[in-house]
């Protein structure tokens, strides 16, 4: 992938920053429920970290839930009935779909609506997109998380896996703003040429990563932290810790046939990386990934705005 003039300035200090998205965990139940979602699929300007404005497609939930600085986010359990209702109020026609779950799903008119139903699958981390539009819908914003839990209500990445503390969900992606400039004038990208040059971390970046009261991986020592990458973007994020060794438990879904300790785990395309974080020392320590214009904005780093830079902070 080519890059745009990045390193337009060098890194001049060090800082704590801090990303996440709590997963709420749905109560106990004894059987399965309805759940009902209306998204509204809409295009609006988002300010960058560096203060720049950008024409940005999104779903936004109505119920107004999600986790971090998302719009939306579902979270529900095995086998629950899912009726999510998209209302599209974009110019071109959209629809809903969710790799592993649902694809070649019927599109979306403008100005109509149209319901989308399903039953829960196995417990784990999905995401929701739009295909419609080839991989413009992602790299416009049009995706949110999707997490089921076990049926049973435990704690657990999937049905009878590791048990964890506490879990957050981090939806990984970015965007070139000369296609959304190309898309805000009614026509189209060819994504051979692109090249984004801001990133985010459940829609957000630094500096506002370390400033929202939503937006910090809070954990104690002694606990198992589960995170869920989820990367809805067009590129790779190879994401790196640091102060700790990760147990990357399943990939899509498929539990890895040899849990090795890392400190670096590649979230490819598309692709949900479950985690699992043993706390086993205080402090704050910087969670990026290892592809460097990622931690920038439109190719400056840190001065004062950057990318999708995450803490993670135990005591």
């Amino acid at each position: 992938m080519k890059r745009r003039e990045f390193l337009k300035t060098g890194l001049t200090g060090t800082a704590a920053f801090a990303l996440t998205g709590l997963t709420v965990l749905t109560p106990e139940r004894a059987q399965a429920a309805t759940v009902n979602v209306n998204l509204v699929a809409e295009g609006v300007f988002k300010t960058m970290s560096d203060g720049a404005s950008v024409f940005v497609w999104q779903f936004r939930d109505t119920g107004g839930t999600g986790p971090g600085a998302l719009t939306s986010g579902l979270v529900v359990k095995e086998g629950d009935t899912v009726n999510i209702t998209v209302s599209n109020d974009l110019d071109r026609a959209i629809n809903l779909a969710i790799p592993g779950v649902m694809s070649n799903t019927a599109a979306v008119a403008p100005g109509a609506s149209r319901t989308y139903s399903f039953t829960a699958p196995a417990a784990g981390s999905y995401f929701y997109t739009d295909t419609a539009n080839g991989e413009i819908g992602k790299a416009m914003g049009l995706s949110g998380p999707l997490v089921v839990m076990p049926a049973d209500g435990s704690n657990r990445l999937y049905s009878g896996g590791p048990a964890f503390d506490r879990q957050y969900t981090l939806v990984l992606n970015e965007l070139d703003d000369r296609l959304n400039a190309a898309v805000y004038n009614g026509g189209t990208w060819d994504m051979a040429n692109y090249e984004p040059n801001y990133y985010f971390a459940n829609g957000l970046s630094y500096p506002n990563t370390k400033s929202d009261a939503d937006t910090l991986v809070a954990m104690n020592v002694g606990e198992d932290v589960a995170i869920r990458f989820i990367n809805t973007g067009c590129i790779t994020y190879p994401q790196h810790f640091h102060g700790y060794h990760v147990n990357v438990i399943t990939r899509n879904r498929v539990p890895e046939t040899a849990v090795i300790e890392k400190d670096t785990t590649q979230v490819e395309r598309d692709m949900c990386t479950d985690v699992i974080l043993p706390v086993v020392q205080p402090g704050a320590y910087p969670l990026h990934t290892h592809y460097v214009p990622g931690v920038s904005a439109n190719g400056v780093y840190l001065n004062p705005a950057g990318g999708a830079l995450i803490v993670l902070s135990a005591s």
